[in-house]
């Protein structure tokens, strides 16, 4: 395929871009505002909640393979992976709204529900997301192109995450005032109804265009064994586990340190909660040009140095102010987003690799994997900050006592710093750059062409 064929249009690149609007629909209000739901909401413990929400991930990252292998097998006259988008939008929506919804259980009972319906909310969004994910490997095969297309895609995540952490907080505390209890399952409903609507119009502008003449995936055997010596696609995975901890424990710790230590309202936090991802959003460009470059990997390992910085000064500083603490986050995300661009850049690079290591390609697999790790990280991480708060003495809804406000502001800080600063460590071996991948594109392609002929 020529260089000219794999460009991508502009509307392809927004249209993919879309659907990571709509997921941001429900993925920022579980990683900044369900911990806290639990905890402040439902009354639930911090070690609970924590636990409730690791089991969740780690079974939705273990379903992630499954329905990779499952898309892959998937013909129809949408493509392999877009069927997903149109047919499991409702469903998944549907199942956010009715983890908030109110219900009059308690202890055991009340365990049980919140984990039924997390349960449910995590398996449909894995069958909706890991098809879109995979996606990208089959819209185009260039790797600059698909730096672009990672770039639009989270620049429009970004903007999803900015538009529902301004409003979720505002929803909540506006319908508290007339409906109480179901403030959060209206606004949840609400939010729901509008990333139907994108997820739709994301399904309409995409196309798939790189076909494979493998009509049956190899044995998951088979695929597991392309994995373990796919080197780079391993280095990937330990980065984005590492940083996936330090990030979920700066987002899942944010609303309280907002509130407990800074002492402010659920406007406040509305607006830090919507700033980081405009930030985000804003340094989406800039990132995008220097992985271009600098390489996916040195623009990984800067990235998350500016984001280090930060942090350190939130931790050393003896009075903290709340324009300070808006400074100090907006450069937290600008560095942050330097991972959203490389990382998705990076992934289907390994799709590649896979293909011309083993003649195996399995991107719907490979993604699957992906979220695997990530959703194992972030249970692991959940469940340590909500063991982590009772272990400082957090007391949900009351003033909290010197020593859990130290606690709070350690967390956020130094122990996000530790697993960003190991992030660092792990993509320094990575290697697969533009001119590795390009090459091993076109030892595919020539292979390819022999067994044609």
């Amino acid at each position: 395929m020529t260089a000219t064929a794999e460009k991508l249009t502009p509307s392809r690149y927004i249209g993919y871009g879309l659907g990571d609007f709509a997921f941001n629909f429900y993925w920022l209000p579980l990683s900044v505002f369900l911990l806290k739901y639990y905890t402040d909401v439902l009354g639930l413990s911090g070690a609970t909640a924590g636990a409730i929400i690791m089991t969740c991930l780690i079974w939705d990252g273990l379903i992630d393979p499954a329905i990779g292998v499952v898309a892959n097998k998937t013909r129809s006259r949408y493509g392999r992976y877009r069927p997903y988008m149109l047919f499991g939008c409702v469903p998944l929506a549907a199942s956010f709204a009715l983890m908030f919804m109110p219900v009059s259980l308690q202890d055991t009972a009340l365990i049980a529900y919140a984990l039924a319906t997390q349960l449910l909310f995590r398996t449909m969004y894995a069958l909706v997301n890991i098809p879109y994910g995979a996606m990208m490997a089959s819209m185009t095969r260039d790797s600059m192109e698909r730096n672009w297309l990672a770039g639009v895609r989270m620049f429009c995540a970004f903007s999803g995450s900015a538009v529902v952490g301004y409003y979720t907080p505002r929803l909540v505390a506006h319908f508290e005032t007339s409906s109480g209890t179901a403030a959060y399952f209206i606004s949840t409903a609400i939010l729901s109804a509008v990333a139907v609507l994108v997820t739709l119009l994301s399904f309409a502008m995409t196309r798939e265009r790189v076909q494979t003449n493998e009509d049956v995936q190899p044995p998951v055997r088979d695929l597991l064994k392309m994995i373990v010596t796919n080197v780079p696609f391993l280095q990937a995975m330990a980065g984005i586990a590492l940083f996936s901890f330090g990030n979920l424990v700066v987002n899942s710790s944010l609303a309280y340190f907002v509130q407990y230590y800074m002492g402010q309202g659920a406007d406040v936090i509305g607006n830090v909660v919507g700033m980081i991802p405009i930030a985000q959003m804003l340094a989406i460009p800039p990132w995008t040009l220097a992985s271009r470059y600098l390489g996916k990997r040195l623009a990984w390992i800067v990235g998350l140095c500016i984001a280090i910085v930060p942090l350190l000064v939130l931790y050393f500083t003896a009075e903290l102010s709340m324009p300070a603490v808006y400074v100090l986050f907006a450069v937290y995300a600008v560095g942050s987003a330097s991972i959203a661009v490389n990382f998705w850049s990076i992934v289907p690079d390994t799709v590649e690799y896979g293909e011309w290591r083993s003649g195996m390609r399995a991107e719907g697999f490979i993604f699957g994997f992906v979220t695997l790790i990530q959703k194992i990280a972030l249970g692991v991480s959940s469940a340590f900050v909500g063991a982590y708060l009772g272990w400082v003495g957090y007391v949900a809804n009351q003033a909290q006592t010197p020593t859990a406000l130290a606690g709070l502001r350690t967390l956020i800080t130094i122990v996000a710093v530790f697993g960003l600063l190991a992030s660092c460590a792990v993509i320094l071996f990575y290697k697969l750059d533009a001119v590795a991948h390009a090459r091993l594109v076109r030892e595919i392609a020539v292979r390819q062409a022999r067994g044609t002929a």
